[in-house]
């Protein structure tokens, strides 16, 4: 891949948000594995962050409409369900995104309750309501605190340690 077509596909991608963390670029948050040229294709691999994750089809359709629309097509998006995408894979700057949104970050353990700060409060008084939330990677907490419902990241694919 030519240099500049792969810095501008770079550049592209990297403004591109998941969108149910409409803060959060995909790049920041580990999803995309590899960009590459194959043919005159520019090929983009996408993680997703679980099986049938419903943004999926949205991220897919943005980066290939998004790409193509700065002139960098032909664009081929892959969606590699055969890597494990886990949540040791956000970045530093994709943790503030994520807390930008008013989610909980992951941690990088287990989920445990005690060990979450509110990001409201910035209290450590975290009751676990559910360890299911609005998506299945969310789990749902409330603060002692201030008693603000909050989404907590839960950790994937990381050591319970």
């Amino acid at each position: 891949m030519s240099s500049r077509r792969l810095t501008s596909a770079q550049a592209v991608v990297a403004e591109i948000r998941d969108p149910e963390i409409p803060t959060a670029a995909i790049v920041e948050m580990g999803m995309v594995n590899a960009m590459y040229e194959e043919g005159d294709a520019l090929v983009v691999e996408i993680l997703p962050t679980f099986t049938g994750c419903p943004a999926l089809p949205v991220i897919v359709a943005t980066v290939e409409s998004e790409l193509t629309g700065a002139g960098l097509g032909p664009v081929r998006v892959i969606t590699r369900a055969d890597l494990p995408w886990t949540t040791a894979m956000i970045t530093a700057e994709g943790r503030r995104q994520v807390a930008a949104f008013g989610i909980v970050p992951p941690s990088s353990r287990r989920l445990v309750a005690e060990e979450i700060t509110c990001p409201n409060c910035h209290q450590r008084n975290v009751a676990l309501v559910s360890r299911f939330g609005a998506t299945p990677c969310r789990a749902t907490a409330r603060c002692r605190s201030c008693g603000e419902p909050l989404e907590v990241f839960k950790p994937i694919g990381v050591s319970p340690g």
